[in-house]
């Protein structure tokens, strides 16, 4: 029997799925294999592991896992798959098992290199090494996905694999360009990247050439790609080239390729943006190589601290998630060394979520969904309203009869009306009441399911939707998509149109909420025939009243601070006298108007304080007069004022 290194790779949906449920797949799947296989496991991950085991043939190897496989998970058989490397002693070996312990959420690149290591030593042992050299490759990889890391990897590979015979361990791993861009401190344009290369300088000689070509994306650039290709070809013996783009849609990526494939042999490696549970398995090594452990309590506030970063549509992948890493290392040792002062016993290595107060908003709630909702001022008839609407999909789930409806909403209004809010709320409830399996909360401009390039736009669209499987995806200002489909890149109707059809696609696992101004709103009804009848739930948030917006504001007041009543007094008569032309204006920011004097007022009591020298913090009428003349609420006034007049 001869020894194989197995890497069982697994869906990333499904082991989140699995994990969330108690269930460690990994590890069910391996007490399936048989022990006449003398298994033994070598990486042990969230979305993969890699196994040693024997066999007779790698056919018969990958035959007991799949049997494994089978008798753990029936119902999901398409949702793993092996690569199989043998286990002969050699270096090579060790560098596979190495490269398949590695590189997360990087599938294709394994599978790349397992596919070489089979292949190389044939070209060698028949002289054909010439043919491997002029084979390139496409990687389709997001920036901060690891494009880099793949890249050094390759390079090393390439070397330690001898691709160019005697001289492989002269060569340096790689280089990398960004075409059109700057690269250290110079442009590097098409006519400079290939002087560069043709450099005879032995310093100059590398396995592997890195290309970023996202420059010929932009607009109709495929001849000039077609023209920079041509250059290319006859460094082919030289270097290996790896061009980069972005994770893009199947026609887009494919119309790249075909532009490449005209010119010089190619191979596609599509490297996916990264899952969450990809990223938490990067938090858990990375931790532990800092010298920590995490345990599972830190999930939820690690992914809803990712979620948080990825909001704004600047996500740069692995780095951000190090960020929020060091982030956690830190407020742990904060509280080591404050409870260790107190005299209390603390385990330093452990990270659990008691280590990360307020971090990412991951306490549990200690309210239920509806005890907040009614908490809220002035939204009784809304409170109704998402009651009914809970008791209509309740009935649906416990009667055959009935179909389930389509649960995504509109909510309509003007800004700072309670409107996220309430959207946050509803995914509490419904995971309370058993409609959405996790409810969280993610929250994205529309304009933020806009990429840079066409083709981009569906997969950044689909990837925000997945990870909002289970819970409420909340977009505001969603008549953004309708308006950009007015410009020529046509990026909000490519958005819309992957929306829509996971709103279809997950109409049960997914709840989509877009929110916006009434008359906004109604236009991207309008403007898209299928929007409408997959958003049946239309909530409409009134403006705040005057008196409402000073109960608000006592509201934030108590909740934080000790005050004298001048200052309340003081707030009434300011928010009772603000002009109905104001508070009724489309520019009114409602909650978030009072949000802003409040943080203002408390702000110019800290202030006062500071340079008081007094110690506590009781809030004065003369800081609420100081913070509401300010030009931010003063002037808004006084130009409402003086139109009326």
């Amino acid at each position: 029997m001869s020894s194989y290194y197995v890497r069982i790779c697994m869906g990333f949906s499904f082991v989140q799925e699995k994990l969330e449920l108690g269930t460690d797949p990994l590890h069910v799947v391996f007490a399936q294999l048989p022990s006449s296989c003398s298994a033994e496991l070598i990486s042990d991950r969230y979305t993969f592991g890699v196994v040693r085991m024997k066999a007779v043939t790698r056919t018969e190897c990958a035959g007991i896992v799949d049997a494994a496989w089978k008798r753990s998970f029936p119902d999901d058989p398409d949702v793993m798959r092996t690569l199989i490397t043998p286990d002969d002693g050699t270096d090579t070996a060790e560098l596979m098992r190495t490269i398949y312990s590695v590189y997360y959420g990087a599938e294709a690149y394994q599978e790349l290199v397992t596919d070489l290591t089979a292949s190389i030593p044939l070209l060698k042992e028949r002289k054909a090494m010439k043919a491997f050299r002029m084979q390139n490759y496409l990687f389709a990889i997001d920036s901060g996905c690891g494009f880099t890391t793949l890249l050094s990897s390759f390079g090393d590979y390439l070397r330690r694999m001898g691709v160019y015979g005697d001289e492989s361990d002269k060569r340096t791993n790689y280089v990398e360009f960004i075409v059109n861009k700057e690269n250290d401190g110079e442009r590097a344009g098409m006519s400079e990247i290939i002087e560069s290369l043709m450099c005879s300088d032995e310093e100059n000689n590398k396995n592997v050439v890195g290309l970023d070509i996202s420059y010929f994306l932009e607009g109709d650039k495929t001849d000039e790609l077609r023209r920079f290709a041509h250059r290319l070809y006859f460094l082919q013996n030289k270097y290996v080239f790896v061009f980069r783009v972005p994770f893009l849609e199947k026609k887009s990526l494919d119309g790249i390729a075909a532009a490449l494939s005209d010119i010089m042999l190619l191979r596609v490696v599509q490297i996916p943006p990264l899952h969450d549970y990809v990223l938490y398995e990067y938090l858990s090594d990375e931790s532990y190589r800092l010298g920590f452990r995490i345990d599972n309590t830190t999930r939820e506030p690690y992914l809803k601290k990712i979620r948080q970063e990825k909001k704004d549509g600047r996500f740069y992948g692995f780095k951000t998630a190090e960020k929020v890493l060091q982030e956690m290392v830190l407020k742990k040792t904060l509280k080591d060394a404050n409870d260790e002062y107190d005299g209390k016993i603390v385990d330093r290595v452990i990270i659990s979520s008691d280590d990360l107060p307020g971090f990412g908003d991951g306490g549990k709630a200690e309210k239920s969904g509806y005890d907040a909702l009614n908490e809220l001022i002035g939204m009784e008839k809304i409170a109704q309203r998402v009651r009914e609407i809970v008791a209509q999909v309740k009935l649906s789930l416990t009667n055959e009869k009935l179909d389930r409806p389509c649960i995504h909403m509109r909510f309509v209004g003007s800004p700072g009306t309670g409107k996220t809010t309430v959207a946050r709320i509803i995914g509490q409830i419904f995971r309370e009441e058993g409609i959405l399996r996790k409810g969280a909360f993610l929250e994205y401009s529309a304009r933020s399911l806009c990429a840079e390039y066409v083709g981009q736009t569906a997969v950044k669209t689909a990837s925000i939707c997945r990870d909002a499987y289970g819970s409420v995806l909340f977009l505001d200002e969603a008549y953004a998509l309708y308006d950009d489909m007015h410009q020529t890149n046509d990026y909000g109707k490519e958005a819309l149109t992957t929306l829509i059809s996971e709103m279809e696609n997950h109409r049960d696992d997914m709840l989509v909420i877009m929110a916006g101004y009434t008359d906004d709103m109604e236009m991207l009804m309008k403007g898209n025939a299928g929007l409408r009848s997959r958003m049946p739930y239309m909530i409409s948030f009134p403006n705040y009243t005057k008196e409402q917006l000073f109960e608000i504001f006592m509201l934030m007041v108590k909740k934080h601070f000790s005050y004298a009543p001048e200052l309340e007094t003081e707030a009434k008569r300011f928010f009772t006298s603000l002009p109905d032309s104001f508070v009724d204006s489309r520019e009114f920011a409602n909650a978030r108007f009072v949000r802003n004097l409040y943080e203002r007022t408390w702000s110019k009591g800290s202030l006062r304080c500071s340079l008081n020298g007094l110690n506590t913090l009781q809030l004065l009428r003369e800081d609420f007069l100081a913070a509401s003349s300010e030009e931010e609420f003063s002037e808004k006034l006084q130009r409402q004022i003086r139109v009326g007049f």
